[in-house]
Formats: structure tokens, sequence, C-alpha cells
């Protein structure tokens, strides 16, 4: 048995009592997807970055985080972005320039959920465009270009 942060004996095998309070706030589903290795690695770095802010929201210590997980939001839109717009141009997807636009704005937004967020102090208004960049933009925009390469995978 060793002694864990807490004060508290446990078998090394046993969770921390603390994660174990903690819900995923998105789990990762085969649906998600895209069948691009690469961008799929990126949207569940995403995923990644929104369960951990959702933590630190739950356990009261996000005021230490914020600021790193909005960079990180910086540094992996620039790449993400860099490197989906070049996929979807290298198969002629109808709709790239659409796609580029949609993360053009995506960018904008970003970048004033940021700001807002650390000149308020306030990890809600973040986490509210990181759902948002989820819901409408991964598991909707992106799936429609998915949808694309099956129909170019099948001729």
């Amino acid at each position: 048995m060793e002694k864990n942060i807490v004060g508290e004996h446990h078998n090394k095998n046993e969770s921390h009592p603390v994660l174990l309070t903690h819900n995923i706030f998105i789990v990762w589903k085969p649906e998600y997807n895209l069948g691009i290795p690469i961008i799929d690695e990126q949207h569940r770095g995403i995923v990644t970055t929104i369960n951990s802010l959702s933590f630190g929201m739950q356990n009261h210590y996000v005021r230490e985080m914020l600021s790193s997980i909005i960079d990180m939001m910086y540094d992996y839109t620039h790449i993400h972005f860099s490197i989906e717009e070049k996929f979807l141009e290298k198969i002629d997807y109808p709709h790239a320039k659409t796609h580029h636009e949609l993360h053009s704005e995506l960018s904008n937004r970003l970048n004033r959920a940021g700001r807002d967020s650390m000149l308020h102090k306030d990890s809600s208004q973040f986490m509210s465009f990181l759902k948002e960049w989820w819901i409408s933009h991964i598991c909707s925009e992106d799936l429609i270009f998915r949808n694309h390469l099956l129909t170019l995978s099948k001729h």
C-alpha cells in the first residue's frame, strides 16, 4: 500500500478518489472518425482539451490552466486548419473555400472568446465556444467532407 496525495492508503492499482468524481465531458466514439488518421488524431486533441478544461472547472482550479488551454487552442487551430485545408484542396473538395471561410470565422471567434475569458477570468465563455465548435463544426461540417471522401473511394 502506498500513500496518495490526500493522505489515504490505497493500492496503486486503484483510482484516485478525486478522479472518480469527474465524468468525462466528451467520450470519443468511432463515429467521430473521418477516416483521415492525422485529422482524427487532431480532433481527439480538441476533445482532450475540452475534457481537461471541464475537469479543471469541476475541480475549481481552472484559473491555473485557462491561459495554457487558450494558448494550446491557438496553436492547435493554426496547425489543424492548415492541414485540413490542404487535405481538402488535395481531394478537390467542392466546398473547400467555404470550409476555409468557416475556419477563418472560428479563428476569429476563438481569439475573441480567449481574450474575453482571460479579461473576465471566466472559463465558462471559452468552454461554451469549445462545445459549440465541437458540435457545430467537427461533428457536423467535417462529417460532410467525410461523406465526400467516402463517395470518392467508391469510384
